[in-house]
C-alpha cells in the first residue's frame, strides 16, 4: 500500500463524514476562505501602506512600523485557520490532492509566502528599533511587492485547485 493510500484510508471516516454534510462543506469552507480573506486583506493593506510611507518622512514611517509590526499576529491567526481548513479539505479528497501538481504548486507558493512573511517581520523589527535606512526601506519594500503577488498566486492555485 503506497502511502496516498494509506493517508487515504486513514482519512476515509473524514471524508465520508465530509462528504454527507453540506454543513460540514460550507463550515469547512467558509473557514477556509475566511482566513484567507483575513489573513490575505490584512496583508495587502499592510503592503500598500509599506508603498505609501516609503516616501514619508520620519514621523509617519515610525507610526507606519508599528502597525505593520502589530499586524502580523492577526494575519498569523487568518493563516492558522486557512491552513487548518486546508489540512480538512486535503482529508476530504486525499487521493485528488495528494497527486494534485497544482495543489503542491500551492504549498510551494505557500511556503514562500510565509518565509516572505517572517522577512518582513523581521525587517519591521529592525526598522522599529535600529536601522531606519532607505536601504532597509528598499528591502521592506521588495519583501512588500512580493507579499502582494504571492497572495494572488496563493489565491489563483486555489481557485484552480476547486476546478480539479
Amino acid at each position: 500500500m503506497t502511502f496516498v493510500e494509506s493517508l487515504t484510508h486513514l482519512a476515509e471516516p473524514w471524508a465520508t463524514a465530509y462528504d454527507n454534510s453540506k454543513l460540514l462543506m460550507n463550515g469547512v469552507m467558509f473557514s477556509h476562505i475566511g482566513g484567507f480573506l483575513v489573513a490575505g486583506g490584512l496583508a495587502l493593506a499592510a503592503d500598500r501602506s509599506v508603498f505609501r510611507a516609503s516616501t514619508a518622512d520620519a514621523s509617519v514611517r515610525r507610526v507606519h512600523v508599528a502597525e505593520l509590526n502589530a499586524v502580523h499576529a492577526p494575519v498569523l491567526i487568518g493563516l492558522i485557520v486557512a491552513f487548518a481548513s486546508g489540512l480538512l479539505l486535503f482529508l476530504a479528497d486525499v487521493s485528488t490532492f495528494a497527486t494534485s501538481p497544482v495543489f503542491w504548486i500551492k504549498m510551494g507558493f505557500l511556503a514562500l509566502l510565509l518565509g516572505n512573511g517572517a522577512a518582513l517581520r523581521k525587517l519591521g523589527h529592525r526598522l522599529a528599533t535600529e536601522d531606519v535606512s532607505d536601504r532597509a526601506w528598499q528591502a521592506l519594500r521588495r519583501s512588500a511587492a512580493a507579499s502582494s503577488l504571492l497572495w494572488f498566486v496563493a489565491v489563483l492555485t486555489g481557485v484552480m485547485l476547486v476546478n480539479l
